[in-house]
């Protein structure tokens, strides 16, 4: 039986100084397996903290749920998650309600509403470290 190359690595990854404003990223795609951000996201990380939850990972979600409960993510709080891994998220927030901005890549149909939508859902699929995806949340942040 082959593992499932998206599973392999740790189920979160941080970058930046924790005392900076969070970005909690929430990435369907799991990327980040080798306990790196992103090359695309690291140069966010000297102004912001990132926490990146590889969702196919084992206890990606629960380990975003335990840190969006104990309230040690330095605000402001800004959550990105993208594709198949906005409902989950969706239904996180709704069991720790937060003071969060949402920001949401390519969401599924009936879920832009929930949040700002910073990326469209035309075309294919586009992964949460696409330069474009990292541009789009730039500038939401500004």
């Amino acid at each position: 039986m082959t593992a499932n190359p998206e599973t392999e690595g740790p189920p979160i990854v941080t970058g930046g100084d924790p005392d900076h404003p969070t970005i909690l990223v929430f990435d369907p795609d799991g990327l980040a397996k080798h306990g790196e951000l992103p090359a695309t996201w690291r140069p966010l990380s000297e102004h912001r903290r990132i926490v990146w939850c590889r969702v196919p990972s084992d206890g990606a979600l629960t380990e975003g749920a335990e840190l969006l409960a104990d309230g040690g993510l330095t605000g402001p709080l800004h959550v990105v998650a993208g594709g198949e891994a906005v409902s989950p998220v969706l239904r996180l927030l709704d069991e720790h309600p937060v003071a969060v901005t949402l920001l949401l890549v390519k969401p599924p149909p009936g879920a832009d509403g929930e949040g700002e939508v910073v990326v469209h859902g035309d075309g294919g699929p586009l992964p949460l470290g696409h330069p474009d995806v990292v541009a789009a949340v730039e500038r939401s942040l500004r």
